[in-house]
């Protein structure tokens, strides 16, 4: 599995998953757990749907950046 959700949308996903926890713990409602979805895609990095779709919100690991020591711009950057 390749990374599809970047790190906002990381957040988006932790911030969604704990409000609707929250409101089926309020509302005393099992839908509440929906909220699960958000918080366990966020937290793998991957997003079933969004492979389905074809979309990602991750980097381009084909992107580079230049090494500091050596000025190298072989290493791909990877943001995980």
């Amino acid at each position: 599995m390749r990374c599809n959700v970047g790190k906002s949308e990381r957040i988006i996903r932790v911030f969604i998953g704990l409000s609707l926890l929250g409101l089926g713990a309020v509302f005393d409602s099992w839908w509440g757990a929906v909220g699960i979805i958000p918080l366990l895609t966020a937290a793998i990095g991957w997003c079933p749907l969004s492979s389905l779709l074809g979309f990602s919100t991750c980097r381009d690991d084909k992107e580079l950046i230049p090494d500091s020591a050596t000025k190298d711009t072989k290493k791909p950057l990877r943001m995980r």
